[in-house]
């Protein structure tokens, strides 16, 4: 029984690469390729934006920047997390550009300039209602009149994370009053950065925008991107079985479902083991032969189930194959997402890692 798998295209992350440059200029695209590029794969993912020309990549883990730079990808890497101390000697080795959230970094980083004899660049974290990393904005001045007298530091940039579409606005304020805060006291912070892919299509600004599901293709319900984007990541699984009911028959566990008289059912190698999302009864489809097939019955492990389409239902045999998620109408990223109930994000990790991967 073939085991599904998970497939990146990335000739599709280039074209989405370039499509995001378009729609961002004049600001700047920073590809997001965090979590081994939401398990698609960091180092493709990475040579196909910088291929597109973007001028450098987004990690959250320092560790991440090695399999990066044995790859031959030398593009600056924007450390979006404050850098821990006793990481910051690794990061200078690997062409990192830390991130400080308070003045003990600051410190390190001036001590290990002035040890190279040269001139660290480094961003201020800032934290307007995440908690996760950053100076809290309000004191975001007196940290900046605190490290002002550090030598050797580059303040190139500042970056804070959004939390969601209603908290937009006045984590946006508080940024650019932090912001304001900080070059007043001599931080000449070049580039800022707040937005990631759902910030930039709820409108919110900055000099560069750090994208990483929607160079998979994900557009947040905006049609003019979701005509433009194409879904980089193809999962596939084999129809293992196909019955066809004479009787009204439930399906899959807890009956949620029933096969009526007349239907063709088509059994896949495919569950929640291997990623799938659990979709509510009647929602989502599988494309099997060229044919929309709609989920019936509920997600088990290892197995789905699908309503063989009319024009399909006498020509689909075991060993065919299904689309589960791909650049298709009906199976593409969003689409999967929203008919799941989960964000896109989450899709892309969950097929990553559970799937083995196949040669693009």
């Amino acid at each position: 029984m073939k085991q599904p798998s998970i497939r990146l295209d990335e000739d599709a992350i280039e074209h989405n690469a370039r499509v995001w440059q378009s729609v961002l200029a004049p600001r700047l695209l920073w590809p997001v390729v965090k979590s081994d590029a939401y398990r698609a794969g960091a180092v493709p993912v990475a040579r196909a934006c910088v291929k597109a020309g973007a001028p450098c990549l987004v990690i959250v883990d320092v560790d991440e920047a090695a399999p990066l730079r044995a790859a031959s990808i030398r593009v600056p890497l924007i450390h979006a997390m404050a850098t821990p101390i006793e990481a910051l000697p690794f990061a200078a080795r690997m062409g990192i550009v830390p991130s400080v959230e308070d003045e003990d970094g600051a410190r390190h980083i001036a001590a290990m300039a002035q040890w190279k004899g040269g001139v660290v660049r480094a961003h201020v974290a800032v934290d307007t209602g995440t908690g996760w990393s950053g100076v809290p904005a309000w004191r975001a001045g007196a940290f900046a009149a605190a490290v002002r007298g550090h030598r050797g530091i580059d303040w190139a940039g500042a970056w804070t994370h959004i939390a969601s579409e209603d908290s937009l606005h006045d984590q946006s304020v508080a940024f650019a009053s932090a912001v304001d805060a900080m070059r007043s006291e001599g931080m000449p912070l070049r580039t800022v950065h707040l937005a990631s892919t759902g910030p930039v299509v709820w409108g919110a600004g900055g000099d560069a925008a750090r994208i990483g599901i929607g160079l998979f293709g994900a557009a947040f319900g905006d049609p003019a991107l979701t005509a433009r984007l194409r879904t980089a990541v193809e999962v596939f699984a084999s129809v293992v079985g196909v019955k066809r009911f004479t009787t009204p028959t439930p399906l899959g566990y807890g009956g949620l479902e029933s096969a009526q008289a007349g239907d063709a059912i088509a059994t896949l190698r495919i569950g929640y083991a291997d990623g799938m999302p659990r979709v509510p009864p009647g929602a989502g489809s599988i494309i099997v032969c060229g044919a929309r097939c709609p989920i019936v019955g509920a997600i088990g492990m290892n197995f789905s189930m699908v309503r063989l389409a009319p024009r399909v239902r006498d020509r689909v045999v075991p060993g065919d194959e299904g689309t589960i998620l791909g650049d298709i109408d009906g199976v593409r990223l969003d689409e999967v997402a929203q008919a799941a109930g989960v964000l896109p994000h989450q899709l892309i990790t969950a097929f990553g890692t559970a799937l083995r991967r196949e040669p693009a």
